[in-house]
């Protein structure tokens, strides 16, 4: 078992990675938290394949459980489901010192952590996540929300987890396409940091010791989360591949997942860069190359125009600026900005 204690300035809290640990559930967060009345949120997906384990351990372990089920899929990460987490929740009576859990990918832990801020001006809740993607990135960090008609959490709270538990045996459970986009957010990671895990990365070889993997991008997501709580600093150097990413989320309808799209993101974020400052070529076919060797497209099917007329809405937008990710190197990325009025600009040089 390896476990991780971040120390945010807005909630200290313990990322516990073991396989199995979905049947201990009850234990781990009977040796953590007070209350013993919770509600679990998750998808119709998640329900069907992980609820019935992790319900029975927290009754087990003394708590009493309600449970609200939404329809899977980024389009149901709305304001009306998060408006029925909150019903469900009065419903069970729950008070200030009882708790929500969330169980699932990205879109269970934003809208289950964005309810959790507002339900009696905020209550504790917990991470469970079940995809690759969330445990290496979305669980950690407090970043919550919903999204808007116009793009992708626009809406939201920081509102730092009780405690994150990851069971790497969900893995297994996994599409191939699902675990592609942890793998993309992993080398987004990798690039950004460099060291152990830009090595296994280059080696193609993410998958072979989960535990280790998961917990060297939280290392790395805690390194960025304790010095920037609130993302007005160093934490944007996260949002590498992600304003191309988002804009190609939206206008895809969300047919192309957030991990795909940020793998997208980053080599044209990354081409872009090299057009308008002429710096360091080479990483551009560092980040391709450390995207093949994983098995993952980059390739982008939409032009500038399209792509800007929803970017033009991203919520890193600042009085007229646009903050971009300079990926000089592995391990060396800086922070730039670039007039909103070259929006569509940038976008083209990396399409």
């Amino acid at each position: 078992m390896k476990s991780i204690t971040v120390k945010a300035q807005n909630g200290t809290y313990d990322v516990v990675i073991d396989r199995g640990l979905l049947s201990r559930v009850g234990v781990l967060l009977a040796e953590r938290l007070e209350s013993r009345h919770a509600l679990l949120v998750c998808d119709d997906v998640t329900a069907r394949l992980y609820s019935g384990t992790v319900t029975a351990s927290l009754e087990s372990a003394g708590f009493d459980i309600a449970t609200f089920v939404f329809p899977h899929g980024e389009a149901n990460k709305r304001w009306n489901m998060v408006g029925e987490i909150l019903e469900k929740a009065a419903s069970a009576n729950l008070n200030r010192s009882d708790f929500f859990i969330a169980l699932g990918g990205g879109v269970c832990g934003d809208m289950t952590g964005f309810a959790a801020a507002v339900y009696l001006r905020g209550v504790p809740f917990v991470q469970i996540p079940t995809t690759l993607l969330a445990a290496v990135d979305a669980s950690v960090g407090g970043k919550t929300g919903v999204d808007l008609g116009t793009g992708k959490n626009l809406a939201g709270a920081f509102h730092q987890p009780a405690c994150v538990l990851f069971d790497p045996d969900v893995i297994a459970t996994l599409p191939v396409a699902c675990v592609d986009e942890g793998k993309a957010e992993i080398i987004k990671h990798a690039v950004l940091a460099g060291g152990r895990l830009y090595e296994i990365a280059l080696g193609g070889t993410l998958l072979d010791d989960m535990e280790e993997v998961v917990a060297l991008n939280v290392e790395i997501k805690r390194s960025y989360v304790q010095a920037d709580p609130f993302d007005t600093g160093c934490r944007q150097l996260l949002n590498f591949g992600h304003t191309i990413g988002h804009a190609i989320e939206k206008f895809s309808g969300y047919t192309i997942p957030h991990g795909q799209a940020v793998a997208m993101g980053m080599v044209a974020e990354t081409k872009s860069f090299i057009k308008l400052y002429n710096e360091k070529p080479e990483i551009l076919e560092i980040i391709k190359s450390l995207l093949e060797k994983n098995s993952i497209k980059f390739d982008i099917p939409y032009t500038a125009q399209e792509l800007a007329q929803v970017a033009i809405h991203d919520k890193k937008m600042a009085s007229g600026n646009l903050n971009i990710i300079a990926p000089l190197g592995i391990g060396n990325c800086q922070i730039r900005s670039i007039p909103v009025s070259r929006l569509e600009e940038y976008i083209e040089g990396g399409l």
